[in-house]
């Protein structure tokens, strides 16, 4: 058995090297470091919609490569990012995940800080009378944060380009669906999966594992038309599937009620469109509902995933239930499609952890169409740039 085993590891496909990749990409706790480093350090991170950080005093916590981010809504009305460490010895600030407050104080020696990250009030300040001690030297440390259509980034990075220059032409195609109308999120859910992030991101990105889903098998939307849509890619990683086209599927097929014509500004009836930002979110519209994942990696057999639903903030209350009831049936966490997803990458990731198996087959051509595989390609061809290594050969010597 074990060499059978030997020989599978070491057999190189027959293909282009931008056509495979090694899946110690994905099991190696080595390169999982490495890209916090090289990727999610400095790229823009998506870490919530704007309607979570509204109104003056909304916050929210995040993880973003490692590293715990407060996001508050100054009375001023500025969005700001900081680090979610207090100045004092480093505990975390905000022990929530989101909240209304008119400041922050620490739980462990109670200094707080006010809505701007100023260092407002120390406990017992006499302690530091004659030290040269003074409370404005040590407000809570600011983050890159940056909004676009809606959609909130943040970066740990002093160097990476602005965000609209990161999000390049794409930002193009989405703003009218994501600006258009006032957007709300309507359903919030999130789970620890067992598989690392760029598996999880692969599912989101390929549309050849469809026939996994018995509700995309039944509702049409593996038809020649839909799978005739075309893929764009754009600079950074970033990948597009739709406006060239509608995503026509027989919804009353699969028990889903496509009668109301409840679409978003900028789209047509009917029309789905699929949007991926390197190196962790995509983002999903059919019909009535948008989708975005948020994908953060905990370690390498580990990720944390963030789905959110979102509807237009003018809904009625009928309107409003029937996106929720479309956006649950296909992707809650009862719906069908979500749990067959989640199936598939958790046992991937453990045949990959295993050794049995060194590559993973990206080889599919289609003129990016539907279910072409170069959108993949795209994708580790931009995470072999910032991480300076070969996908298909990570560990050779550059």
């Amino acid at each position: 058995m074990s060499t059978v085993i030997e020989s599978l590891q070491e057999t190189t496909p027959n293909l282009p090297e931008t056509h495979y990749v090694d899946n110690r990409l994905y099991t190696d706790q080595g390169i999982f470091a490495e890209e916090r480093e090289r990727v999610f350090r400095r790229v823009w991170n998506f870490v919530c919609h704007e309607s979570e950080v509204r109104t003056p005093g909304d916050f929210r916590v995040v993880n973003v490569a490692g590293f715990p981010i407060l996001l508050a809504r100054g009375q001023d009305g500025v969005l700001r990012a900081f680090y979610n460490i207090c100045r004092h010895r480093a505990a975390p600030v905000v022990r929530q995940e989101c909240g209304n407050a008119k400041a922050f104080q620490c739980f462990y020696h109670l200094w707080t800080y006010g809505l701007d990250g100023q260092l407002i009030g120390v406990t017992r300040p006499e302690g530091y009378a004659g030290t040269g001690f003074r409370k404005e030297d040590f407000p809570l440390l600011l983050v890159r944060v940056e909004v676009a259509a809606g959609l909130v980034f943040v970066c740990l990075s002093e160097e990476t380009e602005a965000l609209r220059e990161y999000l390049g032409e794409l930002l193009s195609y989405l703003e009218e669906p994501l600006a258009g109308g006032e957007l709300e999120v309507l359903h919030y859910h999130q789970a620890v999966i067992k598989t690392n992030s760029k598996l999880w991101m692969d599912n989101n990105t390929e549309s050849y594992h469809g026939f996994l889903h018995v509700l995309n098998r039944r509702t049409g939307s593996l038809e020649p038309g839909p799978l005739s849509r075309k893929r764009t890619l754009f600079a950074n990683g970033h990948t597009m599937l739709g406006r060239d086209g509608l995503a026509s599927a027989d919804y009353e097929a699969g028990r889903r009620d496509a009668r109301g014509d409840y679409r978003f500004p900028g789209l047509a009836h009917n029309e789905g469109l699929h949007a991926t930002f390197f190196p962790d979110t995509m983002t999903l519209w059919r019909t009535t509902v948008l989708r975005i994942d948020r994908m953060v990696p905990l370690s390498p057999g580990r990720t944390l995933v963030e789905w959110r639903g979102l509807g237009l903030k003018s809904d009625t209350p009928e309107v409003r239930a029937l996106r929720l009831h479309h956006h649950n049936q296909f992707w809650g966490p009862a719906g069908r499609n979500l749990p067959e997803d989640i199936m598939a990458v958790e046992t991937q990731w453990e045949c990959m952890q295993s050794g049995a198996m060194r590559y993973s087959i990206f080889a599919r051509e289609e003129e990016l169409r539907a279910q072409d595989d170069g959108n993949v390609r795209h994708f580790y061809q931009e995470w072999g740039r910032r991480m300076g290594r070969d996908p298909a050969r990570p560990f050779d010597a550059a």
